[in-house]
């Protein structure tokens, strides 16, 4: 054995000891593997733990997911709504701009190849972007970032200045955070994007940098002033909370950062006073738990082999008091 061999073997145990904090988990599987094909529907790659209410099939769950939160957009105000799965474009009034994030560029290509099959022709319009890159914005070196407040301006305008307040509302999309944007035209300038009504975040939040407040905190900017609308589904430990060695674990396995794990909320109304203390308004949430948990373990399980391990995992998650919420909050003037 050469001495490089030699030398990999010393780094091994950092190399593991790292590895979660540059591999996402949703990097080491294929979504498919769950998607089991619909009769008379394409195949889908969805990736969230889905809303079992009336389904046993996986897609058909998570799209009806999906839809939930949307429809929970649409009950606070959000005047978009039609189908959540924008890849399809298929909203009777497609936005004018429709932004998507992911930090995994396998999602932003296969987002791409579904809009250049799947987009409708009365959506050809449509101002599309796919962006790869962190949720978290970091205004030294990202600055095509979607959150970036001040893209386009140069800084000397608000972003909030690029349209006017009597613009129609439209339309979101299904990529791990998710961004729509007005329909109207531009009144400052054709690269200066206009401040957004709905920022659509499903089921990846938590796994947001550096933690939940800070995050929801860069929104603000990007967010349209009293109408526009941030909505998510987020994942609470149980109320009496983690011991500390379960809590790394949890992050360090799952690349959760620490404080959504160690540092929440214990209630859902304490939940709210602390988005109500961070400047949110007419802040809405609900436990979607009885919902989500047992489908989604009851269908793990019953696919045998490694899943129903994960499955029996997702079982003590919700015997443990773990809950799976929705979330809605719109910005102060």
């Amino acid at each position: 054995m050469g001495t490089s061999a030699y030398v990999a073997i010393a780094f091994l145990p950092l190399i593991i000891l790292l590895a979660p904090y540059y591999i996402e988990p949703y990097q080491l599987w294929d979504p498919i593997a769950l998607n089991d094909k619909v009769e008379g529907q394409r195949q889908t790659k969805w990736c969230n733990m889905g809303w079992w209410e009336d389904t046993n099939s996986f897609p058909l769950a998570a799209s009806a997911l999906a839809q939930k939160l949307i429809d929970f957009a649409v009950e606070g105000g959000y005047a978009g709504g039609g189908n959540v799965l924008v890849l399809h474009l298929n909203s009777s009034a497609p936005p004018r701009h429709l932004h998507g994030l992911t930090s995994l560029s396998s999602d932003t290509r296969y987002a791409q190849s579904l809009l250049d099959r799947y987009t409708p022709e009365k959506a050809i319009s449509t101002n599309i972007e796919l962006y790869t890159a962190s949720a978290q914005f970091n205004p030294t070196k990202d600055l095509n970032h979607p959150l970036n407040g001040m893209k386009g301006f140069m800084g000397e305008k608000k972003r909030d200045l690029a349209y006017s307040d009597d613009d129609d509302l439209l339309d979101e999309t299904d990529l791990d955070l998710i961004q729509a944007q007005s329909q109207g035209q531009l009144r400052l300038s054709d690269e200066a994007p206009p401040p957004y009504d709905l920022i659509y975040i499903l089921d990846s939040i938590y796994h947001y940098p550096p933690s939940l407040i800070p995050f929801l905190q860069t929104l603000k900017p990007v967010l349209r002033k009293d109408k526009g609308i941030v909505v998510y589904t987020d994942i609470l430990p149980p109320p009496k909370g983690l011991s500390r060695w379960k809590s790394w674990f949890v992050s360090y396995i799952l690349s959760v950062p620490l404080p959504n794990l160690a540092d929440r909320p214990a209630s859902l109304e304490e939940y709210k006073g602390l988005l109500d203390k961070e400047g949110w308004k007419d802040v809405v949430i609900k436990d979607w738990s009885k919902g989500v948990w047992e489908g989604f373990s009851k269908n793990l399980v019953g696919r045998g082999g490694r899943w129903e391990k994960v499955g029996r995992a997702v079982e003590r998650v919700e015997k443990q008091g773990w809950r799976f919420v929705a979330v809605r909050a719109k910005k102060v003037r």
